[in-house]
């Protein structure tokens, strides 16, 4: 039986029943789902031992989610969303949980649309993303994806097919010919080349097709899929989804094509709990916040000031020397340079400031060290070395917070971004930094 869980970022996943334990942050799962989250992410080897901490919740066994967020399927049809919530204030949730759900969801999705080339293609207006479960939500956005990549064209490649006829058509098979019984002595083996749409791409993004109209449970996204498979009629199901996804090669005037790579992926690996005879187990489909929100920050910066030069994670520069070796390697978030030569840096903070702590609101004294290093680095020689924290914004916080003198001419501002608003500002917008161009909804896509 399918079963659609909802969570949040440092949410606690309980294996057994957890309805007496008065928790508001608290998921139950069924004994084999638990067991099958926990071996993912606690398994000998496993890269996504971050993704949850085992614990302790009211002596029963649980995990407590950190800063990932995503699905993940077990093998007994449990799907398990983890949605963000460190936009949100502490307490938010538990007063609107349905209007907080569907904002999360939406965030997600908008966020994952600007910074992940999978989800480029942005759903389509009939698609309620906020309301549907995220699992729905990314099975759709595959056959979009899908769907404008065929509307280009399908990639096609010579085939060589060897048959009997009862005419010449390429070449004769003389071996074959000669081993001709007599009584289909006039039928004529021959070989020639057909171009067809029988590629690994084309096979894989077939299967995955298939695959997305047997799981889903949307009206719309199986009304789709058919349409899709009636696309590709011509074109066989992949027999052997590790080879072909090891020939996938397209040539240049297959470049649109290229995204769905991932997307298959995606469907037949991370999003199918059963691959290729291996031992059943969850899959899981799962984003670092941390990174999809530093992607999110540099992709409207470059929207909005498209002549600043934004560089992420600059890993050439380091704090000091050891002879000839790099000690304390530093690798800033963000590297700004404008126009006029003046460098910015600054670290995007998935976290909460609370409005309460002013002036400072509870920042890490490590993370202000930490830009304080980066300026004795990166604006080595500047009169005026400006660092940045940016930060979501939260209610409660005040529209421009205060700017903090550090040391040796450094300032360190707080900036913080709405990410509630259709059209997000940049963080620099209240700063004495030129702009680009003028914030209105025209500049910007609504979908990113």
């Amino acid at each position: 039986m399918t079963v659609h869980l909802s969570a949040r970022e440092h949410d606690f996943l309980v294996r057994g029943e957890a309805s007496a334990l008065g928790e508001q942050n608290v998921t139950t799962l069924s004994a084999e789902a638990f067991d099958a989250v926990e071996a993912l992410v606690l398994g000998q080897g496993s890269e996504l031992a971050s993704v949850a901490a085992p614990t302790k919740l009211a002596r029963q066994n649980a995990l407590k989610l950190s800063q990932w967020v995503g699905l993940i399927r077990t093998p007994d049809g449990t799907t398990i969303e983890i949605l963000p919530k460190t936009h949100e204030r502490p307490g938010t949730r538990q007063l609107d949980p349905e209007a907080s759900l569907h904002g999360s969801r939406a965030l997600l999705m908008r966020m994952l649309v600007a910074t992940d080339e999978r989800f480029r293609t942005a759903p389509p207006a009939d698609l309620d993303t906020a309301r549907m479960p995220l699992f729905e939500i990314l099975l759709r956005s595959v056959l979009d994806g899908i769907k404008a990549a065929v509307r280009r064209g399908i990639p096609h490649a010579y085939v060589a097919v060897s048959e009997e006829r009862a005419s010449l058509r390429g070449r004769l098979d003389l071996p074959r010919q000669v081993r001709q019984p007599p009584h289909r002595a006039h039928r004529l083996n021959v070989v020639y080349d057909e171009f067809l749409p029988d590629r690994p791409e084309t096979r894989l993004t077939r299967l995955t097709v298939e695959r997305v109209a047997r799981v889903t449970r949307a009206a719309s996204t199986k009304q789709l899929a058919r349409e899709l498979l009636v696309v590709l009629e011509n074109v066989p199901p992949s027999r052997d989804i590790r080879r072909d996804f090891a020939a996938w090669r397209l040539e240049r005037g297959h470049a649109h094509f290229v995204a769905l790579e991932g997307l298959c992926r995606m469907v037949l690996y991370e999003l199918n709990p059963l691959v290729g005879g291996m031992t059943a187990r969850a899959q899981a489909v799962l984003f670092d916040m941390n990174k999809v929100y530093e992607a999110y920050v540099a992709h409207l910066l470059r929207l909005q000031h498209p002549e600043w030069r934004v560089q992420t994670q600059v890993t050439d520069r380091a704090l000091g020397n050891v002879g000839t070796t790099p000690a304390f390697r530093l690798r800033p978030d963000l590297l700004i340079t404008l126009p006029s030569g003046e460098v910015i840096v600054a670290d995007t903070k998935w976290k909460r400031l609370k409005p309460d702590k002013a002036p400072t609101f509870d920042i890490a004294n490590a993370d202000a060290y930490q830009m304080l290093a980066y300026g004795a680095v990166f604006q080595r020689g500047q009169a005026v070395r400006n660092l940045h924290l940016i930060y979501p914004h939260l209610v409660g916080l005040p529209p421009r917070l205060p700017t903090i003198a550090l040391e040796g001419g450094s300032f360190l501002h707080l900036s913080t971004i709405d990410l509630k608003a259709v059209v997000p500002l940049s963080p620099f917008s209240s700063l004495p930094i030129p702009r680009a161009m003028p914030l209105t909804p025209d500049t910007l896509d609504p979908g990113a």
